[in-house]
């Protein structure tokens, strides 16, 4: 469980600080759960979080684990288990997007990188699918990265770049 104060990753929204834990006086929800009251770093708003909740809500990477990260980018490999089937592929980045696990972020960012130059040969792009997706992988790391390294979230291709080179 997460303590007050606290700034964790939950679900697409990235970056929140836990403002309290309890049941908030707010109609609708549930007398007998336990929520974490949650206000997102880069959006306006409040969330009410169950605590027991399907939507994933863990702790953000420490900067030890990002300074272990880095030198590893050039050596991740591309997602090689994509299905071919445009639904199925949909399902699998949703999978990979829900689980919110940065390496598979990052790769999910250099497969979808590596087809989108690999098809410009040929004046194509990727599937609008894959562009969505990629584009919200990469909004989950930058917000994530940032916070992390205490710059802005578009500093943080650039700062990827110098750092994996």
């Amino acid at each position: 469980m997460f303590a007050v104060g606290d700034y964790v990753i939950y679900g697409y929204e990235g970056v929140c600080h836990v403002d309290g834990i309890g049941c908030p006086n707010v109609s609708g929800l549930d007398r007998s759960k336990q929520y974490y009251t949650l206000t997102p770093h880069y959006h306006g708003g409040t969330i009410y979080a169950p605590v027991d909740g399907r939507v994933l809500i863990r702790p953000l990477i420490s900067r030890d684990e990002l300074d272990a990260l880095l030198p590893q980018l050039p050596k991740l490999p591309l997602l090689d288990d994509v299905p071919e089937n445009s639904r199925m592929a949909g399902d699998y980045y949703r999978t990979i997007l829900a689980g919110h696990d940065c390496t598979m972020l990052l790769r999910l960012c250099k497969t979808l990188h590596a087809r989108q130059a690999e098809r410009a040969v040929s004046r194509k792009s990727v599937s609008s699918t894959e562009l969505r997706n990629w584009k919200t992988a990469e909004e989950m790391i930058q917000g994530e990265f940032a916070f992390v390294l205490g710059i802005a979230p578009s500093e943080v291709g650039s700062y990827l770049q110098q750092k994996s080179s």
